[in-house]
Protein backbone atom coordinates (compact mmCIF):
# COMPACT_ATOMS: atom_id res chain seq x y z
CA UNK A 1 0.00 0.00 0.00
CA UNK A 2 3.13 2.42 0.58
CA UNK A 3 4.25 1.64 -2.52
CA UNK A 4 1.39 2.53 -4.35
CA UNK A 5 1.04 5.54 -2.60
CA UNK A 6 3.98 6.80 -3.50
CA UNK A 7 4.26 6.04 -7.47
CA UNK A 8 0.52 7.74 -7.53
CA UNK A 9 1.63 10.62 -6.12
CA UNK A 10 4.76 10.47 -8.62
CA UNK A 11 2.68 10.08 -11.30
CA UNK A 12 0.12 12.81 -10.21
CA UNK A 13 2.80 14.84 -11.91
CA UNK A 14 3.13 13.71 -15.20
CA UNK A 15 -0.79 12.41 -15.47
CA UNK A 16 -2.82 14.42 -13.84
CA UNK A 17 -4.84 14.48 -9.82
CA UNK A 18 -7.57 12.57 -11.86
CA UNK A 19 -5.96 9.98 -13.52
CA UNK A 20 -3.58 9.35 -10.94
CA UNK A 21 -6.40 8.27 -8.71
CA UNK A 22 -8.09 6.41 -11.49
CA UNK A 23 -5.23 4.52 -12.72
CA UNK A 24 -3.32 3.77 -9.09
CA UNK A 25 -6.44 3.95 -6.91
CA UNK A 26 -9.31 3.30 -8.38
CA UNK A 27 -8.42 0.62 -10.37
CA UNK A 28 -8.06 -2.83 -9.96
CA UNK A 29 -4.72 -3.74 -11.26
CA UNK A 30 -1.75 -1.06 -13.36
CA UNK A 31 0.78 -2.40 -15.81
CA UNK A 32 4.68 -2.09 -14.77
CA UNK A 33 5.89 -2.64 -17.99
CA UNK A 34 4.83 -5.86 -19.05
CA UNK A 35 4.11 -7.28 -15.25
CA UNK A 36 0.48 -6.77 -14.12
CA UNK A 37 0.55 -5.03 -10.40
CA UNK A 38 -2.34 -4.92 -8.02
CA UNK A 39 -3.85 -1.37 -7.76
CA UNK A 40 -6.03 -0.09 -4.75
CA UNK A 41 -8.80 -1.86 -5.36
CA UNK A 42 -7.39 -5.21 -5.10
CA UNK A 43 -5.02 -4.44 -2.42
CA UNK A 44 -8.05 -2.63 -0.44
CA UNK A 45 -9.94 -5.92 -1.22
CA UNK A 46 -6.91 -8.29 -0.13
CA UNK A 47 -7.24 -6.02 2.76
CA UNK A 48 -11.13 -6.60 3.09
CA UNK A 49 -10.96 -10.20 3.05
CA UNK A 50 -7.79 -10.20 5.43
CA UNK A 51 -9.83 -8.36 8.13
CA UNK A 52 -13.02 -10.27 7.55
CA UNK A 53 -11.49 -13.90 7.82
CA UNK A 54 -9.56 -12.07 11.24
CA UNK A 55 -13.24 -10.99 12.52
CA UNK A 56 -14.64 -14.34 11.85
CA UNK A 57 -12.49 -16.80 12.73
CA UNK A 58 -10.34 -15.57 15.26
CA UNK A 59 -12.42 -12.94 17.50
CA UNK A 60 -13.16 -14.32 20.96
CA UNK A 61 -16.84 -14.46 21.22
CA UNK A 62 -18.18 -13.07 24.42
CA UNK A 63 -20.12 -10.52 26.08
CA UNK A 64 -16.23 -9.40 27.50
CA UNK A 65 -15.57 -8.85 24.02
CA UNK A 66 -18.30 -7.44 22.95
CA UNK A 67 -16.99 -3.88 22.52
CA UNK A 68 -13.82 -4.93 21.05
CA UNK A 69 -15.97 -6.58 18.60
CA UNK A 70 -17.94 -3.83 17.39
CA UNK A 71 -15.09 -1.64 16.82
CA UNK A 72 -13.68 -4.00 14.77
CA UNK A 73 -17.18 -4.39 12.85
CA UNK A 74 -16.84 -0.51 12.89
CA UNK A 75 -13.56 -0.75 10.75
CA UNK A 76 -14.62 -3.57 8.59
CA UNK A 77 -17.91 -1.54 7.64
CA UNK A 78 -15.56 1.75 7.06
CA UNK A 79 -12.96 0.16 4.76
CA UNK A 80 -16.37 -1.61 2.85
CA UNK A 81 -18.15 1.42 2.38
CA UNK A 82 -14.63 3.03 1.23
CA UNK A 83 -14.99 0.83 -1.61
CA UNK A 84 -17.75 1.26 -2.68
CA UNK A 85 -17.26 4.79 -2.72
CA UNK A 86 -14.52 4.17 -4.72
CA UNK A 87 -16.51 1.65 -7.51
CA UNK A 88 -19.54 3.91 -7.51
CA UNK A 89 -19.25 7.60 -7.36
CA UNK A 90 -19.89 9.96 -9.14
CA UNK A 91 -19.54 13.76 -9.65
CA UNK A 92 -20.44 16.06 -12.23
CA UNK A 93 -22.20 20.03 -12.87
CA UNK A 94 -25.16 21.70 -13.18
CA UNK A 95 -24.89 25.22 -14.90
CA UNK A 96 -28.61 26.76 -14.63
CA UNK A 97 -29.60 30.76 -15.73
CA UNK A 98 -31.51 32.32 -13.26
CA UNK A 99 -35.16 31.80 -14.23
CA UNK A 100 -34.48 28.36 -15.34
CA UNK A 101 -33.86 24.77 -14.89
CA UNK A 102 -31.77 22.15 -15.66
CA UNK A 103 -32.08 18.03 -15.09
CA UNK A 104 -29.32 17.17 -17.56
CA UNK A 105 -25.59 16.86 -15.04
CA UNK A 106 -22.19 17.31 -17.11
CA UNK A 107 -19.41 15.23 -15.68
CA UNK A 108 -16.22 16.54 -14.20
CA UNK A 109 -14.11 13.64 -15.80
CA UNK A 110 -15.99 11.61 -18.81
CA UNK A 111 -15.88 12.76 -22.57
CA UNK A 112 -17.35 11.43 -25.57
CA UNK A 113 -17.18 12.03 -28.94
CA UNK A 114 -20.79 12.51 -30.65
CA UNK A 115 -21.99 12.34 -33.72
CA UNK A 116 -25.71 13.69 -34.11
CA UNK A 117 -28.00 14.61 -36.73
CA UNK A 118 -31.30 17.20 -36.59
CA UNK A 119 -30.07 16.75 -32.63
CA UNK A 120 -30.55 13.05 -32.96
CA UNK A 121 -27.11 11.16 -31.01
CA UNK A 122 -26.17 8.65 -33.45
CA UNK A 123 -23.24 7.66 -32.09
CA UNK A 124 -21.42 7.96 -28.76
CA UNK A 125 -17.66 7.18 -28.21
CA UNK A 126 -16.17 7.27 -24.77
CA UNK A 127 -12.58 9.36 -25.01
CA UNK A 128 -10.91 6.29 -23.35
CA UNK A 129 -11.78 4.76 -26.61
CA UNK A 130 -10.34 7.10 -29.10
CA UNK A 131 -6.72 6.75 -29.93
CA UNK A 132 -4.40 7.90 -33.04
CA UNK A 133 -5.03 5.92 -36.05
CA UNK A 134 -8.78 4.21 -34.54
CA UNK A 135 -11.24 3.96 -37.57
CA UNK A 136 -15.11 4.13 -37.23
CA UNK A 137 -17.11 2.91 -39.62
CA UNK A 138 -20.76 2.28 -38.29
CA UNK A 139 -24.14 1.60 -39.49
CA UNK A 140 -25.56 4.65 -38.11
CA UNK A 141 -23.29 7.02 -39.80
CA UNK A 142 -23.28 6.37 -43.76
CA UNK A 143 -18.88 7.60 -43.75
CA UNK A 144 -16.08 6.42 -42.09
CA UNK A 145 -13.85 8.62 -39.56
CA UNK A 146 -10.39 7.74 -39.24
CA UNK A 147 -8.87 10.09 -35.81
CA UNK A 148 -5.49 11.51 -37.17
CA UNK A 149 -4.43 12.77 -33.86
CA UNK A 150 -6.07 12.40 -30.30
CA UNK A 151 -5.03 14.63 -27.71
CA UNK A 152 -6.44 14.07 -23.69
CA UNK A 153 -5.38 17.70 -23.19
CA UNK A 154 -4.61 19.93 -26.63
CA UNK A 155 -2.74 23.77 -27.12
CA UNK A 156 -4.21 25.14 -29.68
CA UNK A 157 -1.76 26.65 -32.34
CA UNK A 158 -1.78 28.05 -35.82
CA UNK A 159 -1.37 25.33 -38.46
CA UNK A 160 1.80 25.90 -40.90
CA UNK A 161 1.03 26.97 -44.60
CA UNK A 162 2.82 23.73 -45.89
CA UNK A 163 0.20 21.62 -43.72
CA UNK A 164 -3.07 23.07 -44.60
CA UNK A 165 -3.75 20.97 -48.02
CA UNK A 166 -6.84 18.71 -47.52
CA UNK A 167 -7.91 20.66 -44.35
CA UNK A 168 -11.35 21.95 -44.40
CA UNK A 169 -11.95 25.38 -41.53
CA UNK A 170 -11.12 26.44 -39.48
CA UNK A 171 -8.68 23.59 -39.56
CA UNK A 172 -6.94 24.69 -42.71
CA UNK A 173 -5.54 27.93 -39.72
CA UNK A 174 -5.11 25.88 -36.54
CA UNK A 175 -3.65 22.66 -35.30
CA UNK A 176 -3.79 20.98 -32.16
CA UNK A 177 -1.22 20.00 -29.70
CA UNK A 178 -0.77 17.35 -26.97
CA UNK A 179 -0.07 19.02 -23.93
CA UNK A 180 0.72 17.65 -20.32
CA UNK A 181 -2.74 16.94 -18.27
CA UNK A 182 -3.97 19.18 -15.83
CA UNK A 183 -3.96 18.26 -12.25
CA UNK A 184 -7.66 19.29 -12.48
CA UNK A 185 -9.11 16.85 -14.52
CA UNK A 186 -12.06 19.85 -15.41
CA UNK A 187 -9.53 21.91 -17.07
CA UNK A 188 -8.17 19.36 -19.37
CA UNK A 189 -9.52 20.21 -23.24
CA UNK A 190 -9.59 17.18 -24.95
CA UNK A 191 -9.80 17.11 -28.68
CA UNK A 192 -9.38 15.16 -31.95
CA UNK A 193 -8.13 15.79 -35.62
CA UNK A 194 -10.33 13.67 -37.96
CA UNK A 195 -10.31 12.63 -41.90
CA UNK A 196 -13.61 11.76 -43.48
CA UNK A 197 -14.23 8.97 -46.67
CA UNK A 198 -16.62 7.39 -48.13
CA UNK A 199 -18.62 10.36 -48.91
CA UNK A 200 -18.44 12.51 -52.60
CA UNK A 201 -19.07 15.87 -51.01
CA UNK A 202 -17.65 16.01 -47.16
CA UNK A 203 -14.31 14.00 -47.17
CA UNK A 204 -11.21 15.89 -45.90
CA UNK A 205 -9.77 16.67 -42.97
CA UNK A 206 -11.23 18.27 -39.33
CA UNK A 207 -10.87 18.88 -35.89
CA UNK A 208 -13.00 19.77 -33.31
CA UNK A 209 -12.66 19.65 -29.53
CA UNK A 210 -14.19 20.06 -26.14
CA UNK A 211 -16.03 23.52 -25.77
CA UNK A 212 -15.73 24.63 -29.14
CA UNK A 213 -18.29 26.60 -30.10
CA UNK A 214 -18.53 25.78 -33.87
CA UNK A 215 -18.30 22.15 -34.16
CA UNK A 216 -17.64 20.47 -38.13
CA UNK A 217 -20.73 19.98 -39.34
CA UNK A 218 -20.70 17.48 -42.62
CA UNK A 219 -23.42 17.36 -45.42
CA UNK A 220 -23.84 13.67 -47.02
CA UNK A 221 -27.17 13.30 -49.38
CA UNK A 222 -28.18 16.90 -48.09
CA UNK A 223 -28.34 15.49 -44.06
CA UNK A 224 -26.47 17.11 -42.17
CA UNK A 225 -23.89 15.34 -39.43
CA UNK A 226 -22.36 17.28 -36.34
CA UNK A 227 -19.12 16.12 -34.66
CA UNK A 228 -18.44 17.71 -31.47
CA UNK A 229 -15.84 16.33 -28.56
CA UNK A 230 -17.82 16.71 -25.25
CA UNK A 231 -18.59 16.28 -21.31
CA UNK A 232 -20.88 13.11 -21.12
CA UNK A 233 -24.34 13.84 -20.00
CA UNK A 234 -26.68 12.41 -17.18
CA UNK A 235 -30.11 12.85 -16.42
CA UNK A 236 -30.91 13.51 -12.66
CA UNK A 237 -34.36 12.18 -11.04
CA UNK A 238 -35.16 15.80 -10.56
CA UNK A 239 -34.83 19.13 -12.03
CA UNK A 240 -33.06 22.22 -10.39
CA UNK A 241 -34.84 25.74 -11.00
CA UNK A 242 -32.38 28.77 -10.11
CA UNK A 243 -34.84 30.82 -8.65
CA UNK A 244 -32.00 33.84 -6.94
CA UNK A 245 -28.33 34.09 -7.18
CA UNK A 246 -26.85 36.45 -4.42
CA UNK A 247 -23.36 37.30 -4.09
CA UNK A 248 -21.61 38.87 -1.14
CA UNK A 249 -18.21 40.91 -1.21
CA UNK A 250 -15.68 41.52 1.56
CA UNK A 251 -16.08 45.29 2.17
CA UNK A 252 -14.30 47.21 -0.02
CA UNK A 253 -13.11 44.62 -2.66
CA UNK A 254 -14.59 42.43 -5.84
CA UNK A 255 -13.87 39.51 -3.56
CA UNK A 256 -16.73 37.02 -2.79
CA UNK A 257 -17.13 36.36 0.46
CA UNK A 258 -20.39 34.43 0.22
CA UNK A 259 -22.41 33.32 -2.77
CA UNK A 260 -25.93 31.92 -2.46
CA UNK A 261 -28.50 29.98 -4.37
CA UNK A 262 -31.95 29.92 -3.86
CA UNK A 263 -33.66 26.78 -6.12
CA UNK A 264 -36.58 25.13 -6.19
CA UNK A 265 -36.90 21.21 -6.60
CA UNK A 266 -38.82 19.95 -9.20
CA UNK A 267 -39.79 16.08 -8.62
CA UNK A 268 -42.24 14.92 -11.03
CA UNK A 269 -41.58 11.21 -10.15
CA UNK A 270 -43.01 11.71 -7.12
CA UNK A 271 -45.17 14.52 -7.55
CA UNK A 272 -43.26 17.39 -5.21
CA UNK A 273 -41.65 20.37 -5.36
CA UNK A 274 -39.96 22.72 -2.65
CA UNK A 275 -37.89 25.35 -2.74
CA UNK A 276 -33.54 25.10 -0.99
CA UNK A 277 -30.96 27.19 0.08
CA UNK A 278 -27.57 26.20 -1.02
CA UNK A 279 -24.60 28.13 0.23
CA UNK A 280 -20.91 27.72 0.67
CA UNK A 281 -20.59 24.93 2.76
CA UNK A 282 -23.98 24.21 3.19
CA UNK A 283 -24.91 21.37 0.56
CA UNK A 284 -28.34 20.28 0.30
CA UNK A 285 -28.89 16.44 -0.14
CA UNK A 286 -31.82 14.53 -1.55
CA UNK A 287 -32.16 11.12 -3.47
CA UNK A 288 -28.92 10.05 -3.19
CA UNK A 289 -27.54 13.44 -4.15
CA UNK A 290 -25.65 15.90 -2.45
CA UNK A 291 -25.63 19.60 -4.33
CA UNK A 292 -22.91 21.91 -3.74
CA UNK A 293 -22.52 25.72 -4.53
CA UNK A 294 -19.16 25.34 -6.18
CA UNK A 295 -18.88 28.61 -8.58
CA UNK A 296 -21.11 31.47 -10.67
CA UNK A 297 -20.21 33.37 -14.02
CA UNK A 298 -21.86 37.31 -13.25
CA UNK A 299 -20.41 38.13 -16.69
CA UNK A 300 -23.67 38.52 -18.92
CA UNK A 301 -26.94 39.64 -18.17
CA UNK A 302 -28.25 37.28 -16.68
CA UNK A 303 -26.88 35.25 -13.49
CA UNK A 304 -25.60 31.62 -13.76
CA UNK A 305 -24.79 29.20 -10.64
CA UNK A 306 -22.50 26.51 -11.01
CA UNK A 307 -23.62 23.49 -9.05
CA UNK A 308 -21.26 20.49 -8.36
CA UNK A 309 -23.37 17.34 -7.83
CA UNK A 310 -22.17 14.11 -6.71
CA UNK A 311 -23.80 10.73 -6.43
CA UNK A 312 -22.00 8.35 -3.77
CA UNK A 313 -23.75 4.89 -3.09
CA UNK A 314 -21.19 4.78 0.11
CA UNK A 315 -21.91 7.82 1.53
CA UNK A 316 -23.85 6.73 4.49
CA UNK A 317 -20.83 3.89 5.58
CA UNK A 318 -18.52 6.18 7.10
CA UNK A 319 -21.24 7.60 9.36
CA UNK A 320 -22.34 4.38 10.53
CA UNK A 321 -18.92 2.95 10.78
CA UNK A 322 -17.46 6.00 13.37
CA UNK A 323 -20.68 5.79 15.62
CA UNK A 324 -20.12 1.55 15.73
CA UNK A 325 -16.71 2.15 16.86
CA UNK A 326 -17.19 4.86 19.00
CA UNK A 327 -19.45 2.73 20.67
CA UNK A 328 -17.19 0.02 20.81
CA UNK A 329 -14.67 1.76 22.62
CA UNK A 330 -17.44 3.55 24.98
CA UNK A 331 -18.98 -0.44 25.78
CA UNK A 332 -14.83 -1.68 26.51
CA UNK A 333 -14.20 0.87 28.16
CA UNK A 334 -17.26 0.21 30.49
CA UNK A 335 -16.30 -3.60 30.91
CA UNK A 336 -12.91 -2.64 31.93
CA UNK A 337 -13.69 -0.07 34.88
CA UNK A 338 -16.51 -2.71 35.94
CA UNK A 339 -13.84 -5.28 35.50
CA UNK A 340 -11.74 -3.40 37.73
CA UNK A 341 -14.58 -2.49 40.10
CA UNK A 342 -15.66 -6.13 41.00
CA UNK A 343 -11.45 -6.79 41.23
CA UNK A 344 -11.29 -4.92 44.19
CA UNK A 345 -14.73 -5.34 45.70
CA UNK A 346 -13.16 -8.98 45.92
CA UNK A 347 -9.80 -7.96 47.19
CA UNK A 348 -11.48 -5.64 49.86
CA UNK A 349 -11.86 -7.23 53.73
CA UNK A 350 -15.30 -8.48 55.00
Amino acid sequence: MMALLVLGTIAQKHIGLFAAQQQYFGSFYIMFGMIPLPAGLTIMGIFLINLLCKFIMKSEWSWQKSGTILSHFGVLLLVFGGMMTAISAREGFLIIPQGKSSATLEDYHERNLVIRSHDNNLLTIRHEDLADGKIFKKDQIPFSLTIDKYCFNCTITRRPENDQQNWESPGKFMMLNQSPADAQDEKNMSGIEFSISGTNDANGKYLTFDGFPKPPTILVKNTPYTITIERAQRKLPFAVKLDQFKRSLHPGTEMASAFTSKITIEDNEKNLSFPATIEMNEPLRYRGYTLYQSSFDLSGDTPYTVLTVVENKGRIFPYIASLLIALGLIIHLALRISQRIKGKESLSPP
